[in-house]
């Protein structure tokens, strides 16, 4: 490759490289031409010695990647820190090769050595979903890599998407459920009400921690979702709005969660009683009222629940996942479903949650 440089008032504005190819049917040579611009602000010497570099995958994840495409202020934190887990495992199986030396072959070896034989911390094989996201990582990486002209060929369109198998949702029968609300009887009222709402509602656990007294009308009988609370160790706790247009959503509310809330709302105003409680968070750290809990602390707090208690082994998302089969096997229709768990189309509902048993077929 050859490479031709632009100058205007001493300064190098741009790089010509031309690459040979080979030649065609006729004898003909091929070349392949593009032309760069370094960013504004280096020196001659340093914009010569980037256009001349040939990055390795791990110094161009690192250095151009995840500066421009991740860590950009767009990203929320919680997904800023999933990239970052599994580029942990990702870096160092293609450390030292260079971008344009990566084949298709080497990613469907990385793929199959995840599946076969990569264990999680726990020792425990990489899910199907887990598989996939790295997958979609790679494809972003060099989908960036050809879109800026790093790189001749993507080797990601030769490999296909791996394969993620179908699974039912972990959710209550109508039997357990019964079982899970006679043992909440026997609970304090806050944590009563942190597996009312999911289960009744079918809020995610974020959104229920983002609920604030304000977003909850009483007269109306509704909640109001309009953010949600997240954890991770790089930011800590964060409320923001849901990840998604149509998370932000008003749904109907049973009068027995709303009796339980209100209780709740009663003990807050005893406990803080010259203070205005609206901006305030439902379900609140111990003593801090406008401070969210920890989402964590409640599925380890759920945990030993139903551990106590011998009820199936859930979490506060198979509450949510609880909620939305109930409702079906109830003769709710689709459409009211997609609008109460907030999802972008009906096809997701029907794809995760529609699932006859035995009895529904027996009535139709």
């Amino acid at each position: 490759a050859t490479i031709e440089e632009k100058i205007c008032k001493k300064t190098i504005i741009s790089f010509k490289f031309k690459a040979f190819l080979g030649r065609d049917e006729s004898g003909k040579q091929i070349f392949k031409t593009t032309t760069w611009y370094p960013p504004s602000g280096l020196t001659n010497a340093k914009s010569r010695k980037e256009a001349e570099r040939d990055y390795t995958f791990d110094e161009f994840v690192n250095e151009v990647w995840l500066p421009l495409c991740v860590s950009d202020g767009f990203h929320r934190p919680a997904t800023i820190t999933m990239y970052q887990s599994i580029l942990k495992v990702m870096l160092p199986k293609f450390k030292g090769i260079p971008l344009q030396k990566v084949t298709g072959i080497r990613v469907m070896k990385y793929l199959s050595w995840l599946r076969n034989d990569y264990r999680t911390n726990r020792g425990k094989p990489l899910a199907d979903k887990s598989i996939r996201h790295h997958y979609n990582i790679l494809r972003m990486i060099f989908n960036f890599a050809e879109k800026q002209e790093v790189i001749e060929k993507n080797p990601m369109k030769k490999v296909d998407a791996p394969k993620v198998s179908k699974k039912s949702v972990d959710a209550l029968t109508e039997e357990d459920a019964s079982r899970f609300f006679e043992e909440l009887k026997n609970c304090p009222l806050d944590f009563r009400c942190i597996m009312y709402v999911p289960i009744t509602t079918g809020l995610r656990r974020g959104e229920c921690l983002g609920l604030q007294w304000q977003n909850i009308d009483f007269q109306k009988e509704t909640i109001s979702v309009k953010r949600s609370a997240t954890y991770t160790k790089m930011s800590g706790l964060i409320v923001a709005e849901p990840k998604t247009a149509t998370s932000v959503r008003t749904i109907p509310v049973m009068k027995t969660t709303l009796i339980l809330l209100k209780e709740l709302l009663r003990q807050r105003e005893q406990r803080y009683p010259f203070t205005v409680l609206s901006g305030s968070f439902v379900f609140c750290r111990e003593g801090k009222p406008f401070e969210p809990r920890n989402p964590d602390a409640v599925t380890r707090h759920l945990k030993r629940f139903v551990k106590a208690n011998g009820l199936p082994d859930v979490s506060p998302h198979d509450l949510r996942h609880t909620c939305a089969s109930l409702l079906l096997s109830s003769g709710a229709d689709i459409k009211s479903v997609q609008e109460i768990l907030g999802h972008a189309d009906a096809s997701t509902t029907l794809n995760f949650y529609v699932k006859a048993d035995l009895r529904q077929m027996r009535t139709a």
